[in-house]
């Protein structure tokens, strides 16, 4: 959640993928939805799912921080020869 909440503010290329948060979460939104969301599969899941949640998130993860190292920041409009134009 650190993560996220890090990248999508200090690159504006990156936006939130969660279909349950807006593009651009703010700390308050990522808090509010994890105290909801948690708890909830935590009560309701045996230890062999979460094994299985806890690989998918640290998947997930480890794709945010290539996303993050790999998307440039700035400006994105490239000409039709590859080269990029910034106003």
């Amino acid at each position: 959640m650190a993560g996220s909440y890090y990248f999508i503010k200090n690159n504006d290329n990156i936006k939130e993928g969660n279909f349950l948060l807006p593009e651009r979460p703010s700390a308050a939104e990522f808090v509010v939805h994890k105290a909801l969301t948690v708890p909830l599969v935590a009560q309701n899941s045996e230890a062999g799912q979460m094994a299985i949640m806890n690989a998918a998130i640290t998947a997930v993860v480890l794709r945010n921080i290539y996303l993050y190292q790999t998307t440039p920041s700035g400006c994105n409009n490239f000409h039709v020869d590859g080269y990029r134009i910034c106003n």
